[in-house]
């Protein structure tokens, strides 16, 4: 499976529509750019104040799937990690772990993930 950068874009809005959209937490647009890794820019309003989200994103399978997340979101005048955001907002799923360098998701199906030619390409077990 090949997936670009709009179609990853697509998945960031429905995963975002997922977990975030119940909250006032409003996305006003997203970036993503595929080349070494995975760059994501964001701009939310939460709860009312401009929120600018940066990212590097590396992913990898080790039995599960790894996401390792290297970013800042600029709220007001602090800037917050990622991670420990997501941490704090992402408690109640029993099959993702957040941890201090990113997101471990249960896997069954993944065997490899990697970024090539502006691509992630996922191989099935």
């Amino acid at each position: 499976m090949i997936i670009d950068q709009e179609e990853l874009t697509k998945l960031c809005k429905y995963l975002y529509l997922k977990f975030f959209d119940y909250k006032d937490i409003v996305l006003n647009d997203i970036d993503i750019k595929i080349s070494d890794s995975i760059y994501i820019n964001a701009n939310l309003n939460y709860y009312g104040i401009d929120t600018k989200v940066q990212a590097k994103v590396d992913l990898r399978v080790e039995n599960d799937l790894i996401v390792d997340i290297d970013g800042i979101a600029k709220y007001g005048f602090i800037n917050l990690s990622v991670n420990k955001i997501l941490k704090e907002m992402i408690k109640d799923y029993q099959d993702i772990e957040i941890t201090d360098r990113g997101v471990i998701v249960l896997n069954d199906f993944l065997k490899s993930v990697e970024l090539k030619n502006g691509h992630v390409c996922i191989e099935l077990k």
